[in-house]
């Protein structure tokens, strides 16, 4: 049995990030980049108007005001996707809408709340700085500028920059594909009808979610019944995958059959038990040099196991340089027992009161509870060589729930 810290060290330093795939735009809002873009062309390619108004020369309106307007001769109406047909000159001016190409001779924009249009003619009301409303030509982004580092994990903004400079296509990390299997004769569907003896394998969905809001593809498999035949023939599916999960049959009964399996498949397992609560019976190992990770049957177990470990390793195969969910400090609330000897990860709830934070138990620490995982935010890091967390203790909380930190009023 090996700490939590050399469980999750052991495991890190065995899984690399995936190779690179070219993938359309649509497709890359959180994924990896593994290349270093550059632009090949200017960002915004020509000046244009930030504003629905008049372009025309400074030196003719410098001295404008409403007491004094100055009046010009308008030339044209030029709008958004079209070509200015003539230049500005003294005395004149064109009538441009936002994001119109600044016509030659004009060097600022007047906007056409600051002016008053008859037959013709403009009367400018409002002096400006030159300059004023006009986006230069390569204002955003230069050609030859970087505009993406590798490595970064790509968002909106960035899907829009990509765009802009003409980048339908970018190279990003592959997205681990993760196999779920769960094994148990005792597993149905979600809609089969329940027999005496029967459970919902609600872990397949609970991991399943759990690799989707990661960012991989989870490909849950069919059930495997407790025979060798049925789970060696289901991992020999599953190896075909990134990453392996099974949940179940890790343990010592009569009728675990993963390890068996596994054993003849030629898996090279690196450990099996850590000490920690919940999840103690936890196998790692390599199967066809595909990570493999035997979860324990409990679904509070599966899934804890899920985000202390699975979680990283996937993170570091997509490429992500952060691979841990946010920690807070917190104190407790209440006194809160604990296993100890082991590492014990407490459901609780995280409440915050003018920036601190406060914990407190979910209450039924079973394995088998789910529900008490569900009403948490987050999970209270209980040291090993504690047996009790007292009231007013200062710990340390992994949150599960990201929109615990979503405020719960308007910034503004």
């Amino acid at each position: 049995m090996i700490s939590v810290h050399d469980a999750l060290t052991m495991i890190l330093e065995t899984v690399s990030p995936l190779a690179g795939e070219r993938v359309g735009l649509l497709q890359v809002v959180g994924r990896v980049l593994t290349e270093e873009i550059r632009s090949e062309r200017e960002v915004p390619p020509f000046a244009n108007s930030a504003m629905d108004g008049y372009a025309v020369r400074w030196e003719d309106v410098h001295d404008a005001s409403a007491d004094q307007p100055v009046a010009l001769t308008i030339l044209e109406v030029i709008q958004a996707g079209a070509v200015p047909a003539q230049g500005v000159t003294t005395g004149t001016a064109s009538k441009i809408m936002t994001g119109a190409v600044i016509p030659p001779g004009a060097d600022t924009v007047i906007r056409v709340e600051d002016t008053e249009e008859h037959d013709g003619r403009v009367r400018i009301k409002r002096r400006e700085r030159p300059g004023t409303h006009i986006r230069a030509n390569g204002e955003d982004i230069r050609r030859g500028q970087m505009v993406l580092e590798k490595g970064r994990v790509l968002r909106p903004a960035d899907i829009g920059v990509l765009a802009s400079i003409g980048r339908s296509t970018v190279l990003v990390r592959q997205r681990p594909r993760v196999a779920i299997l769960s094994t148990g004769n005792e597993l149905v569907e979600v809609d089969e009808v329940l027999r005496p003896g029967q459970i919902v394998n609600s872990n397949a969905y609970a991991l399943a979610a759990a690799v989707q809001e990661a960012g991989c593809q989870p490909v849950p498999l069919e059930i495997a019944r407790d025979t060798l035949e049925e789970i060696r023939t289901a991992l020999n599916e599953a190896v075909r995958h990134d990453v392996v999960l099974s949940t179940g049959g890790v343990s010592v009964g009569d009728f675990d059959f993963v390890k068996a399996a596994m054993d003849e498949l030629g898996i090279r397992r690196l450990f099996w038990q850590v000490a920690q609560k919940p999840g103690k019976p936890l196998t790692f190992g390599l199967l066809r040099e595909r990570p493999y990770f035997g979860l324990p049957g409990n679904p509070v177990s599966a899934l804890v196991c899920f985000y202390l470990y699975v979680r990283p390793a996937l993170a570091r195969m997509r490429g992500q340089e952060k691979l841990f969910l946010p920690v807070v400090s917190a104190t407790v609330g209440e006194d809160i027992p604990k296993a100890k000897g082991l590492t014990e990860f407490v459901r609780c709830r995280l409440t915050r009161t003018n920036g601190h934070y406060e914990v407190h138990s979910t209450g039924s620490q079973s394995s088998g509870v789910l529900s008490s995982l569900s009403l948490g935010e987050g999970l209270v890091i209980g040291p090993a060589e504690l047996a009790l967390l007292p009231e007013g203790m200062s710990v340390k909380v992994i949150v599960l729930d990201a929109d615990q930190f979503a405020g719960e009023e308007a910034p503004f």
